[in-house]
């Protein structure tokens, strides 16, 4: 599973490039960015010398509430947490395996990283509600 997309720092994640890079996915795509625009967040693409790829920071304000990148099976959100903040997942409404996975990560330093391939609706959902939770802690 390769980030196949823009590994050229002269390609702009334009929606025509990101359209044929997700194909079927593009949909999904859309709806995210969609509610992502409704909550007043910003998309900040950057093309990143260290790994060779694009990368989008979802922002709320100042603070980063996750990041975005481009998968040939979907686009993935990365969300990062603490010790304190990770809890706060499992009062969400969301699918229990997520719910889960909070028990089975591990370190990144301090932090504890929660990544999420979106290929379906349904999790779109679930990352939204995510997202909500991220834009709430300080």
């Amino acid at each position: 599973m390769e980030n196949i997309i823009l590994k050229d720092p002269a390609f702009y994640p334009e929606n025509n490039i990101l359209e044929m890079a997700l194909g079927e996915n593009y949909q999904n795509y859309q709806k995210f960015t969609n509610k992502i625009s409704e909550k007043n967040l910003l998309m900040e693409w950057n093309y990143y010398n260290d790994g060779k790829n694009w990368l989008c920071k979802i922002v709320n304000k100042k603070k980063t509430v996750c990041w975005l990148s481009i998968w040939d099976i979907g686009f993935r959100t990365t969300f990062y947490f603490t010790e304190k903040t990770i809890n706060g997942i499992c009062e969400l409404d969301i699918d229990q395996k997520i719910k889960d996975m909070t028990t089975q990560i591990r370190n990144v330093g301090k932090l504890l990283p929660m990544i999420f391939t979106i290929d379906s609706e349904e999790k779109i959902r679930d990352v939204l509600k995510i997202v909500e939770y991220k834009m709430k802690l300080k």
